[in-house]
């Protein structure tokens, strides 16, 4: 948590102190002045909705001991407390990402691990602090704090007592990871794989594996990046590396590397870790061989930090399955709901319909839209389709006109038009899961744009009616 004076905060941020005393210490930060304690400060930050500096009168009443914004009326300064002060900075967002620089230069003495990737990044995030956590106190990324809001409010949360943080770095262009490395500076970065997502933002995967790369290009010489060994831009990257690599692989191509994969459905993901001189069995608790891909990348990061790979196996089994971003859960009638609605694009949504294949029962998936994917779109989405209708499904059901590619390419691939169902509507779509119950099985994945989720909601509504 921040601690830090007022002149400290000015220090850090290049701001100046407008009212109260710049002794005042600060403890603890927060953007929403709904979660103000007494004692902490409070970010005016602006968005396209809604401007913070609207808050500062509020959350001065509610006890913050400082605001920084760029701009304060005569009221504010004159009505100032004791034990209280005002910031002035030009930009609120630039200097919360100064500030978190500054804390966590000040704070953490031990490893950082900045994770990003085409996908898998938050369950790779969550498995790596789970392998850790036997024997370093670690401060991972909460949820999806991953951007140039969420990494410094991560940041900030690091007390003295941390040995280790993991953090997830997202980006939507290029420079936005070369941002938040400058920020977090990590001493490990690890790259899930490298796929299509945000295609039509960056234009092409050589673009996105650049901006993907600035995680590399931001790491020290003595730092270490840890690799996806099966992905071929991933291994591309390794070549412009300032620091040792490190590959994990699920084909036998890297320094750490799973072999005998085995998925057991709702037991499970089974997989032998071989590691240099030494291999353990490995369990993981959800179904899905894309999983055994985010663990070794766990384990090769906790094995650099000389975790040994037994204690990291029992992490790993014991871990909850709802960090692995994947919620499996009774649904109607009977029926299990394999909720994966979070985020998708072509890679993430094989995988997804891979771990579907592992299931027992009559399987069915609802998907929507991969968006971001450019001028690709359309083949994209049919490349889906037809990757499903290999999978043994009961029932295809896709939600928007863009899916409807999904159920196009899957007709082409031969799967029976009885079973292939494409709705505009959420309600439409809901009311081919009437009738389903004990033994189905249903996928539910999508862009989060598409709500996914309000598919599953009228379903489970409509069941108890």
């Amino acid at each position: 948590m921040l601690t830090a004076t007022a002149r400290e905060i000015c220090n850090a941020t290049g701001g100046y102190l407008v009212a109260g005393d710049p002794a005042v210490v600060v403890k603890g930060l927060s953007t929403d002045s709904r979660e103000i304690q007494p004692g902490m400060a409070f970010v005016a930050l602006k968005g396209e909705r809604f401007d913070g500096h609207d808050f500062i009168g509020a959350a001065l009443s509610g006890g913050a001991a400082a605001a920084i914004g760029t701009s304060f009326p005569g009221h504010q300064v004159v009505g100032l407390r004791p034990g209280q002060a005002l910031i002035q900075v030009d930009d609120t967002l630039l200097a919360l990402q100064k500030l978190a620089a500054y804390h966590r230069q000040k704070v953490l003495k031990g490893p950082l691990i900045g994770v990003t990737g085409s996908s898998g990044k938050t369950t790779t995030k969550n498995l790596i602090a789970a392998v850790l956590s036997p024997v370093l106190k670690v401060l991972k990324t909460p949820g999806n704090f991953n951007n140039e809001i969420g990494l410094p409010l991560t940041l900030l949360r690091l007390a003295p007592w941390h040995q280790a943080a993991v953090v997830e770095m997202a980006m939507r262009g290029k420079g936005e990871i070369a941002s938040l490395a400058a920020i977090a500076r990590p001493t490990i970065g690890v790259i899930t794989n490298i796929g299509t997502t945000h295609l039509g933002l960056l234009g092409s995967i050589a673009n996105i594996a650049a901006a993907k790369g600035e995680l590399l290009a931001a790491l020290p010489p003595e730092g270490l990046a840890v690799l996806n060994g099966d992905n071929e831009w991933c291994r591309r990257l390794a070549a412009t590396c300032p620091c040792r690599v490190v590959f994990f692989s699920t084909r036998g191509q890297g320094e750490i590397y799973a072999r005998d994969i085995g998925d057991r459905g709702l037991e499970g993901t089974f997989f032998t870790a071989v590691f240099p001189g030494k291999e353990v069995r490995v369990q993981l608790p959800v179904p899905g061989r894309h999983n055994v891909e985010d663990a070794l990348a766990a384990l090769a990061v906790g094995f650099s930090l000389g975790v040994e790979p037994e204690t990291m196996a029992r992490s790993l089994a014991d871990w909850p399955a709802e960090d692995l971003r994947q919620d499996l859960r009774p649904g109607p009638g009977g029926s299990l709901v394999f909720n994966d609605a979070y985020n998708a694009n072509p890679e993430s949504m094989e995988a997804a319909l891979q771990a579907l294949g592992a299931l027992p029962g009559r399987r069915v998936a609802v998907l929507g839209a991969m968006l971001e994917l450019g001028p690709a779109e359309v083949e994209l989405h049919r490349r889906v389709g037809r990757f499903a209708a290999a999978r043994g499904l009961y029932r295809l059901i896709t939600v928007g006109e863009l899916a409807g590619e999904i159920a196009a390419g899957a007709l082409e691939a031969g799967m029976p038009a009885d079973q292939v169902f494409a709705c505009l509507t959420h309600e439409e779509a809901a009311g081919h899961l009437r009738g389903l119950g004990h033994g189905d099985v249903v996928l539910f994945k999508g862009s989060r744009l598409t709500g996914m989720e309000k598919v599953l909601a009228i379903w489970e509504g409509s069941e108890h009616d």
